[in-house]
């Protein structure tokens, strides 16, 4: 049987400990910057606009009631920054297309819990990729939300 013994120093020790935190930190800036952005959400077509809506647990109409094009300004004025922070808590990259043309597409939405009429969903999108959309509750109690179906 052997027995190994040593001394071990306060600052060597801790001189250990600093080199193997700085050495986890650089292996989880690595593989986060190998990482590739989400995928973009196909939305060029009817059919996969109202397959997006449904995979959230939407039911819309299938033909919009508006279809708009839209140029975006560049820079972002305040009411639009509002709207692309609530694009970024998605996960959607609205910010990204400031300045460019883009379409709107408004749905009427038939299934929000507890309320029966004077709700849409509009989906912005560039090309074929979805950058931005947003729930919108018409009338004096309205509101505007997130893509997300809400929680019962």
């Amino acid at each position: 049987m052997f027995i190994i013994h040593f001394k071990l120093h306060k600052r060597a020790l801790l001189a250990a400990v600093a080199i193997l935190v700085l050495a986890l930190a650089l292996i989880f800036l690595v593989n986060r910057c190998g990482q590739d952005p989400a995928d973009p959400i196909e939305a060029g077509t009817p059919e996969l606009r109202i397959a997006y809506l449904e995979q959230l647990g939407w039911q819309v109409d299938v033909s919009p009631v508006e279809t708009l094009d839209l140029q975006l300004p560049k820079p972002l004025n305040d009411e639009w920054q509002a709207y692309a922070k609530l694009q970024s808590q998605q996960g959607l990259p609205f910010d990204q297309f400031a300045g460019q043309q883009v379409k709107r597409y408004t749905y009427t939405v038939n299934n929000y819990p507890g309320i029966e009429k004077g709700v849409q969903i509009n989906l912005y999108v560039s090309g074929s990729q979805l950058i931005g959309g947003d729930v919108i509750v018409l009338g004096s109690d309205g509101f505007q939300a997130g893509l997300a179906f809400p929680k019962q």
